[in-house]
């Protein structure tokens, strides 16, 4: 069997993604579609708006065969290390052949050209990143930077000057040179799909009918509190369960999220923040400074912000703090080959030769029945992440229900689905 992968949030999956699923089916020629999912908080350091058991099924639906998650851990951090675990995970499995993404250009070649020069970082090239990353700048665009005076300087070459400053603009296309640097650092046999985006921007807050992007989607629901807000931008199936998950369950509430967050950083020492991963250069310092003089959560972040630490990365840091993930297990990600386990959120039951052939080549699988007894340290540290993860998202659902199997999160069930 071949199996074309797929790395996403789906949060919550639109029309956009549907293309995706099916031009990734298409272009691969592949049996079946594996979708490796963010869990129930994403790589902007918040909450999904549903849970990942109902944005599995919503993958299902868009012709999916199987969904897994990335750890908690790992989905709420850089770019490079979400595409770096999601590409180990898809390296476990022998029959994963392909991996699909979008990007914004059609020069593949071009795409590849840069991904491979990152994925070696040369000398000069590492010196110029120092360079501006010392002068507060954020990795894109120090990245960029670094591109930029190393062609004035004749001492790197690609094959087109103008597009190759052009992708590095492009938030798909950043995301799919860290899939290719991924690739290319642990020596895959997977084989890239590209899959040029439709007409909204990734990160757009504008809405576009068909074509509106998760970011305006989800602006557009949390607004009006009413999924009924978003039934024309989103595929029939994402709108019914969304639907009735939020009839049953509520939205996720996020002032009481804001509220955990400036909660956690109040009473955390400078020792505690600087624990985390992506914490340097003092920025434990500008928490606890900005703390005292702010109740707000979205006020301390502003003033804890620099040209380097952005919105989002400082989101993520602070997500990090809630959750209790510390530096160690986050880093482990460039040390392992294969993660200690995978997680399945949902399968469809009537491709049972799909999950036949994953769990043939792989003894990563967590099921009830072979749930390890003596776990690696690493196993058991990303475990109680996912636990607490479930735990603080329990805790934001509006309406007092608690979520069916969702701790311990290693024994749950996985989910099992079967189209009507």
């Amino acid at each position: 069997m071949k199996i074309c992968a797929i790395i996403c949030e789906y949060n919550p999956l639109h029309y956009g993604h549907l293309y995706h699923i099916q031009k990734a089916k298409e272009l691969s020629g592949c049996d079946a579609v594996m979708c490796i999912q963010a869990g129930n908080f994403t790589q902007r350091g918040e909450p999904a708006i549903t849970n990942k058991y109902v944005r599995a099924r919503m993958a299902l639906e868009a012709g999916a065969d199987i969904v897994v998650q990335i750890p908690t851990a790992y989905c709420c951090s850089s770019a490079e290390i979400f595409a770096l675990a999601g590409v180990k995970i898809a390296n476990s499995f022998d029959d994963v052949t392909n991996l699909a993404f979008g990007c914004e250009t059609e020069n593949y070649d071009l795409l590849k050209e840069i991904a491979k020069y990152f994925a070696n970082e040369p000398k000069e090239y590492k010196e110029k990143l120092k360079k501006f990353l010392d002068q507060g700048d954020s990795l894109p665009v120090s990245r960029q930077k670094a591109i930029e005076e190393l062609m004035k300087e004749d001492k790197v070459e690609f094959s087109e000057i103008t597009e190759t400053l052009n992708i590095l603009t492009k938030p798909n296309n950043i995301l799919a040179i860290e899939y290719l640097k991924a690739l290319y650092k642990t020596k895959s046999k997977i084989e890239p799909i590209f899959t040029t985006r439709s007409n909204s921007d990734y990160n757009s807050a504008d809405l576009n009918g068909k074509d509106s992007s998760a970011t305006a989607i989800r602006t557009r629901l949390l607004q009006k509190q009413k999924v009924k807000s978003i039934k024309k931008l989103v595929p029939p199936f994402t709108y019914n369960l969304l639907k009735a998950d939020v009839d049953e369950f509520g939205l996720p509430d996020l002032e009481l999220y804001n509220e955990l967050c400036a909660y956690v950083v109040k009473t955390s020492s400078a020792s505690d923040i600087k624990n985390v991963y992506d914490v340097s250069e003092g920025i434990e310092n500008r928490f606890l400074a900005s703390a005292q003089k702010f109740k707000d959560f979205n006020e301390l972040l502003l003033d804890v912000k620099t040209k380097r630490y952005t919105y989002t990365r400082l989101k993520r840091i602070v997500l990090r703090l809630l959750l209790k993930i510390d530096k160690d297990i986050v880093s482990q990600i460039y040390k392992m080959d294969k993660l200690p386990f995978i997680k399945v959120l949902a399968f469809n039951a009537g491709k049972k030769d799909c999950l036949s052939s994953v769990s043939a080549n792989t003894n990563l699988i967590i099921r009830n029945s072979n749930i390890v007894r003596n776990p690696s340290p690493e196993y058991s540290t990303l475990a109680s992440i996912e636990d607490r993860a479930n735990a603080v998202f329990n805790m934001l659902l509006k309406k007092s229900k608690i979520i069916p199997n969702f701790a311990p999160d290693l024994y749950t069930q996985s989910v099992k689905y079967t189209k009507d």
